[in-house]
């Protein structure tokens, strides 16, 4: 009887001994989120992170290892998907803010990733066409793009009268008269003025049943009389010129306005230019 009794006082003491023991071992834990090792971040209350002691502290992760598969790489002890491009899976070949993310969503994308030009088509970056057969009834593929099938390529594709705009055959435009200007004082005709009047003559030509009176105009430099007397001058000199190239005489007719009629109305060297020129007018 005594036995069983001493064996039961034991058995009470070494209970005791070990709740102690217990209390000593938890209350010696350090406090969360510090950490001695990894027993003591899973033994968090409610901890179901599996968190890992890394230097100290209670953290996600220290090396990939510690990282589950959907999140595989360990970064500033942070489980991510990803932090190089090479992490990432071949349908989702880019590494963004931590995520695999396909080459594209949209077509604008595709101008971030080096392709501009390319639509987005399949989470993948690509040319809309490569041949004709790409695009549908009624289109063709230029550029890589497919654009409605043109009438024309050029001005010599369309009759007589019509000309190629937006790969269509369109009545052409009528021409129009360009301004020629002069040299301080002069009216010889400059080799840019000599262009100019070069399309005015096959304007003229164009169309035949047009008249036209070239006008002579000055700056406000010099006499009235001087300046009449050198707007005449230029307007001959633009008439002569024409009639060379082919231009009737009878289709032309001159006038001198001198300093009359000026465009710009600053007494500078940015404004006198604009003044000494020949317009030509229809009539």
């Amino acid at each position: 009887m005594n036995t069983l009794r001493n064996v039961s006082k034991g058995m009470a003491w070494t209970a005791a001994v070990l709740f102690v023991l217990s209390i000593v071992v938890v209350s010696c834990r350090p406090p969360f989120p510090q950490c001695r090792d990894d027993d003591d971040c899973k033994a968090e209350e409610g901890n179901t992170t599996l968190l890992v002691c890394v230097n100290g502290q209670c953290q996600e992760c220290g090396k990939d290892e510690d990282c589950p598969k959907e999140r595989p790489r360990c970064k500033d002890n942070r489980c991510v998907e990803c932090i190089e491009d090479g992490d990432c899976p071949e349908e989702k070949p880019f590494c963004e803010n931590n995520l695999c993310v396909y080459e594209c969503e949209i077509d604008s994308d595709c101008e971030k990733r080096g392709k501009a030009g390319m639509i987005c088509k399949d989470h993948k970056c690509q040319w809309e066409c490569e041949t004709d057969e790409d695009c549908a009834e009624g289109m063709e593929c230029k550029d890589h793009r497919c654009v409605p099938k043109c009438a024309c390529q050029s001005d010599a594709d369309c009759p007589e009268g019509k000309v190629c705009r937006d790969c269509e055959c369109v009545d052409a435009p009528e021409c129009q008269l360009e301004t020629i200007h002069f040299d301080f004082d002069r009216y010889s005709l400059r080799s840019e003025d000599r262009d100019i009047l070069d399309r005015n003559a096959e304007c003229l030509k164009s169309r035949a049943g047009m008249s036209v009176v070239i006008e002579g105009h000055c700056d406000d430099r010099g006499t009235e009389e001087y300046n009449i007397a050198l707007g005449d001058k230029r307007a001959r000199a633009a008439k002569r010129y024409l009639r060379n190239l082919g231009v009737g005489a009878g289709r032309m007719k001159t006038i001198s306005y001198g300093e009359g009629r000026p465009v710009c109305n600053e007494a500078s060297e940015s404004c006198w230019p604009d003044n000494r020129r020949c317009e030509f007018t229809e009539r």
